[in-house]
């Protein structure tokens, strides 16, 4: 990339991992989507109704979780832009192929579930690590500035659905049979259904295509880190370098020194090793090297160095105490079962809101279509960033379990309130906003969660196994309209998951004081 300048490859990086998340963020769409497939199944001779195609996001999110767990050993083997040009071409076929068996709802479930789910999570992480190596110093606010383009993929797609399939703002009307649900019947709208799963497959080709390749843009000093990486990981597996109880930040650029040093031996090396170091970088080994004292009978150093050990263990001591450090596998808490499941109950409401926000509008409301969903995705894109952002800064500024507390306050509120105001289109905005603003904060309380009960040094293996709530999730969401459904409105399924958050934030706010 010679005709690059090198000051602009970092900014490159960064347009290209948002527009790389903001096009394969499109399942945030499927809520939308919802209403138009389900009719268009109905017409072609399905038996299905909401909650039927609603299946085909929970199946994503189950998919999307299993394949994240392959993520990380397909990246490692294929390198990341090969990943990303995989996982692109692959989502572009799952799409493409939805909108020729669009008839077909078991094949909608395998190509827009399935297929889609696992390009999705075999990539996951590359545009954020990616812009990461770019970006040291100030990783928060990259770290928002990727993951909001998920959050505003809604807005890009959510309108193209409703303008290509129902331009003309036509309206649903209530089937013929028991049922309570709306679907639309006139046949101009039925047929574009289709026709906007193919345009959706092209666009998604093109602009993630071409985010994919800004993302993964190679300089000089990728490559001489990412060796620098693979001799460190070599010698820290060696037993050279490395704590067990202490997190390791090795600072770029004194790699190489840092490994010619280790390979010197004698007491003076040791002592010259030790002075060079600096604060905060690379930790030796201290009982194998107290143990080298001790046999090389130098007594002396031994007696010198023992007390300075035990106080520095007892600091850290103290540190896990305060809650600096923990540094534990959250399997090896007791209440972790009872941590996870809270998770998933307070988070319940998620998988609710997302798939059903749209149906209730147009079921309630009375609004033209085009109306709901233009205001609808932008409040709900803008008030998710928002609220990822805004409850990030809660939880940095006041005690995690007070957060958690006042999080659920905001959820319950809002699940109680949508069965009174639905039917009022400017309070029923207004409550989605809100929903959205508490699944932006939702979104951010597992990963705080996991830092600051269990650590630095195990956060990706903590992060990943309390991420399957999510996946739980979607059972419960499933299992509460299959049974609920017929007993209370749509409208009123929320209550439900009011009294599920509840529960949960007692709960939470007890554990992780």
């Amino acid at each position: 990339m010679n005709i690059i300048p090198q000051r602009a490859i970092p900014y490159i990086v960064l347009v290209g991992a948002f527009l790389y998340n903001l096009n394969i963020g499109i399942l945030n769409s499927y809520g939308n989507l919802n209403i138009y497939l389900t009719s268009y199944l109905r017409y072609k001779g399905n038996n299905v109704t909401y909650r039927s195609v609603s299946f085909i996001y929970e199946l994503t999110v189950i998919t999307l979780g299993l394949s994240m767990l392959l993520g990380n050993y397909v990246q490692k083997k294929l390198g990341e832009r090969l990943t990303i040009f995989i996982s692109c071409i692959g989502i572009f076929l799952s799409f493409y192929l939805s909108s020729i068996y669009t008839h077909s709802y078991y094949l909608l479930c395998i190509f827009m579930g399935v297929t889609y789910a696992i390009g999705y999570g075999i990539s996951f992480t590359i545009p954020l690590s990616c812009a990461y190596k770019h970006f040291t110093k100030n990783r928060g606010l990259i770290s928002g500035i990727v993951i909001s383009a998920i959050s505003l993929s809604p807005f890009l797609y959510c309108p193209l659905q409703t303008l290509i399939i129902n331009k003309d703002n036509i309206l649903p009307i209530q089937s013929g049979n028991d049922s309570k649900e709306m679907y639309f019947k006139d046949l101009n709208v039925l047929n574009r259904v289709p026709y906007v799963l193919f345009i959706q497959s092209i666009i998604f080709l093109i602009l993630a295509t071409l985010g994919g390749l800004m993302a993964t843009i190679h300089t000089v000093n990728d490559s001489i880190d990412s060796e620098n990486v693979a001799i460190l990981e070599k010698t820290n597996k060696n037993g050279n370098f490395g704590d067990n109880d202490t997190c390791l930040d090795i600072e770029k650029g004194n790699n190489s020194k840092n490994l010619g040093e280790n390979n010197e031996s004698g007491l003076f090396k040791s002592l010259k090793k030790k002075k060079k170091k600096k604060k905060g970088s690379d930790i030796l080994n201290m009982d194998d090297y107290y143990s080298d004292l001790y046999k090389d009978k130098k007594f002396i150093f031994f007696i010198f160095y023992a007390p300075l050990n035990f106080f520095n263990n007892l600091i850290n001591k103290l540190k896990q105490r305060k809650g600096y450090y923990l540094n534990k596998k959250c399997t090896e808490d007791i209440l972790f079962f009872v941590l996870w499941l809270s998770i998933v109950l307070y988070n319940g409401y998620i998988n609710y809101i997302i798939m059903y926000w749209k149906i209730i509008g147009v079921t309630y409301t009375q609004i033209e279509d085009t109306i709901i969903t233009l205001n609808g995705s932008l409040i709900n894109s803008m008030t998710n960033i928002a609220g990822r952002l805004i409850w990030g800064i809660i939880y940095d500024k006041i005690n995690m379990n007070t957060t958690i507390l006042l999080l659920g306050l905001f959820i319950s509120l809002a699940c109680f309130t949508l069965p009174a105001i639905a039917h009022i289109y400017p309070l029923y905005a207004i409550c989605c906003g809100v929903f959205y603003f508490c699944i932006g904060g939702s979104l951010v309380t597992i990963p705080v969660i996991t830092l600051k009960k269990y650590g630095e040094k195990y956060f990706s293996l903590n992060m990943s196994i309390l991420y399957t709530s999510r996946i739980a999730n979607t059972f419960l969401c499933s299992l509460i309209v299959k049974y609920f459904y017929h007993w209370l409105k749509l409208r009123c399924l929320s209550s439900i998951f009011g009294i599920l958050s509840i529960i949960s934030t007692i709960i939470l706010f007890g554990i992780t004081v």
